[in-house]
């Protein structure tokens, strides 16, 4: 678990070094998405760490399943308003949640 962790942190790290990169190219919108994708990993690994400490590992799961279907009901909301920029962050959190989420089932303690 511990690996799955700091492989969250390093995804993070690397997304927030590339949305820096993004804003000194003054491709602002680019690097907002950037920091969005990064702040999952960032809150992924917050939780899994939380829940590793306090000895409750298999809950991780049911946490990121609530995740996804708040942001899938965020994601909804976003289209039935036609907020285009709303649509792309809840799109970005969700695909970086189906890694975070894929990457967690390789882990094996989800089960």
């Amino acid at each position: 678990m511990e690996e799955f962790i700091e492989a969250l942190k390093a995804e993070n790290a690397a997304l927030n070094l590339r949305a820096a990169e993004l804003r000194d190219q003054n491709k602002a919108d680019e690097a907002v998405f950037t920091t969005v994708r990064a702040n999952v990993y960032d809150i992924c690994a917050t939780v899994c760490r939380a829940h590793l400490k306090n000895g409750t590992p298999s809950a991780i799961g049911g946490i990121f399943a609530r995740f996804q279907d708040e942001w899938s009901a965020a994601l909804e909301s976003a289209k039935t308003r036609d907020n285009a920029r709303k649509i792309c962050i809840e799109e970005e959190k969700l695909e970086a949640l189906a890694d975070v989420r894929a990457r967690f089932a390789l882990t094996g303690c989800g089960k």
